[in-house]
């Protein structure tokens, strides 16, 4: 029996009148006292599906997670924030076993691969668990709109409807997982045909693509028309640029930047992107800039000569047109180009001579 006296004494306002909701949780195994700390929170609908996210029970501030594992707790604190994470008092009782032990990770990566790599690796884990932690709550926001308890007024619907949507939580856990270590296997592989020398530079291509004319379609555009616009050609973009051996690096907005071993993959994908016919189906049109060189591959990330000129060279495409610039190494000498007036691109002292990269014969 739930005791709603009990509940109202701890702080539980109106008790009674929201007994189908204490009752629910009640059922699913939740105190008095962890009720009474979500209201206070003021997310007494919201408890069951937060304690599903959670990574455990807060038993750590930063200060004794950085004794626990040994460092200082400037560089623990420092740590926490490059993640993107945030606590308003060292002393504050806010983490859990699992993020002393994720933060025991980190320490070891400091000890065996130095600070720079360990924590360039947490600013990418950070970024990346933030966009996907995004998506995630946008997809099921979207799909799930008994969320919002201003659509239902009822905290019984929506703390059902947001325990139902996290149940998948811990099995996302297991899929991130399992493609964490696929992506691994995939990367040593890649990796190993585009390193040159012991250093991060590698020699490959770089291709940036971009919807043209996206500002117009914002404007002419609804939300979800937009949306599905986005959403359809991120899936076509890595699946022509997987088709064709490549790796998607990012994407930028409208734009997809991607990597590719041989100037030929690369030059395949781009002219794949530009004529796919779900862009003709949308009414829209695709652009490509290309290069190819050695570049600095960190942080998930590649920088140099070569990435500036393909963004700029993506910059300075008609729409359906893909230019490329000299020296295009390697590329095969039966594949038809056509030599563009000399570019004025930003960031380049001279003119740069682009040419218009067609259809293979």
């Amino acid at each position: 029996m739930v005791d709603f006296d009990a509940l109202e004494a701890a702080g539980i306002g109106n008790a009674r009148d929201r007994a189908p909701l204490i009752e629910f949780l009640d059922g699913l195994g939740f105190t008095t006292d962890e009720m009474a700390e979500a209201e206070r929170r003021g997310r007494l609908f919201g408890l069951a599906g937060d304690a599903t996210q959670s990574t455990g029970q807060p038993i750590y501030s930063l200060a004794t997670a950085a004794q626990a594992i040994g460092l200082p707790l400037a560089e623990v604190q420092h740590a926490w924030a490059v993640l993107g994470l945030t606590v308003a008092d060292t002393e504050e009782i806010a983490l859990a076993e699992a993020d002393v032990e994720g933060l025991r990770t980190w320490a070891a990566m400091k000890r065996s691969l130095g600070d720079d790599a360990a924590f360039g690796f947490l600013r990418v884990l950070g970024s990346a668990m933030a966009r996907l932690a995004e998506a995630e709550s946008s997809m099921v926001r979207t799909a799930t709109p008994d969320l919002n308890l201003s659509r239902t007024h009822d905290e019984l619907v929506t703390a059902q409807a947001y325990h139902r949507a996290t149940q998948l939580v811990p099995r996302i856990g297991g899929m991130i997982d399992a493609v964490h270590r696929r992506h691994l296997l995939a990367a040593r592989a890649y990796f190993e045909g585009i390193i040159r020398t012991e250093s991060d530079t590698v020699e490959c291509g770089v291709g940036f693509a971009d919807l043209s004319n996206f500002t117009v379609l914002t404007r002419l555009s609804t939300a979800d028309q937009l949306s599905t616009l986005l959403n359809d050609f991120s899936a076509v973009a890595t699946d022509v640029v997987h088709a064709q051996g490549g790796r998607v690096v990012k994407f930028i907005g409208d734009a997809v930047m991607w990597v590719s071993a041989t100037p030929e993959s690369l030059a395949r994908a781009a002219l794949a992107l530009v004529r796919h016919p779900h862009a003709a189906e949308a009414g829209v049109q695709v652009r490509g800039g290309l290069s190819f060189g050695s570049m600095l591959a960190t942080g998930g990330d590649y920088f140099g000569t070569p990435v500036n000129l393909a963004a700029r060279l993506v910059a300075a495409a008609q729409p359906g047109q893909v230019l490329v610039a000299a020296p295009w190494y390697d590329i095969p000498r039966d594949w038809p180009i056509a030599v563009q007036d000399p570019l004025t691109l930003k960031g380049f002292d001279e003119p740069v001579t682009a040419y218009q990269l067609c259809d293979h014969l």
